[in-house]
């Protein structure tokens, strides 16, 4: 079972990460895809994959953050792809969701990481936190559908024109939480062979853990929770899911 999207950097795991990655590798999680979101993380998470083998890189300029990113990061952006092995480029996109984040630079920024990947032939991974319709406009103007969107939370239709480019939707714990009527509904709409699962540890944990961090073990609970909304078994469900990380990270 591959974690689609996770931040096993992040400094809330610094004291406990070996003692993590041992129990979620002991649970059946067999690889973990971490998403960059800034330039000043990326040797951190290159430190992580040269020491773990399923660990997997990805480098991008996440929106939450655009006040922090500079034009020359882009630049260094390139160059640090260029110069290490990545999975993908990410994690990228649009962030409407909160007001303070200048849209206009998220636009740009996430504009030029798009054509960024396409020239680099590398997939996406695409945040897209009240912006599923804008981040797929930008898609579709640069004809690039080589990507993953995290966390995926439009609607049933959204769904259906996004997965019918081809792009694979990733799907989390908030799966999770029994009164997320309008995400279950998608999550059934969806073929398998167009998602994937995630944690995005150790932001959004599960519902009934909301003061604590989500755990890289708690992939598991997402598994079981989804594979029941697709009526097939927990095994046939990570067979599927881990087949399509590995066809779209080339792992």
């Amino acid at each position: 079972m591959i974690d689609s999207h996770i931040h096993v950097d992040d400094a809330r795991f610094d004291d406990d990460r070996t003692s993590l990655l041992t129990a979620a590798r002991e649970s059946g999680i067999n690889g973990f895809v971490v998403p960059g979101t800034g330039v000043s993380g990326f040797t951190k998470i290159k430190q992580l994959a040269d020491e773990h083998a399923d660990i997997y890189p990805a480098y991008g300029l996440h929106p939450y953050f655009i006040g922090q990113h500079k034009q020359q990061d882009l630049q260094k952006l390139g160059d640090f792809l260029g110069e290490n092995k990545a999975v993908a480029l990410g994690e990228c996109g649009l962030d409407f969701y909160r007001d303070d984040l200048d849209r206009d630079k998220q636009h740009t920024v996430f504009e030029q990481q798009v054509v960024l990947a396409k020239d680099m032939d590398l997939p996406l991974i695409l945040h897209v936190n009240g912006a599923v319709q804008p981040v797929f406009e930008v898609l579709k103007k640069h004809r690039y559908f080589k990507a993953v969107m995290h966390s995926f939370n439009g609607s049933v239709e959204q769904a259906r024109q996004i997965t019918d480019s081809g792009v694979i939707l990733g799907f989390g714990t908030a799966v999770v939480n029994p009164g997320a009527k309008k995400l279950h509904q998608v999550v059934k709409s969806v073929d398998t062979s167009q998602m994937v699962i995630e944690t995005d540890a150790p932001d959004q944990p599960l519902y009934n853990k909301r003061d604590q961090r989500n755990l890289p073990v708690d992939l598991n609970t997402v598994a079981e929770f989804v594979a029941e909304i697709k009526e097939i078994s927990v095994a046939e469900l990570i067979r599927i899911t881990t087949h399509n990380c590995q066809q779209v990270f080339g792992i």
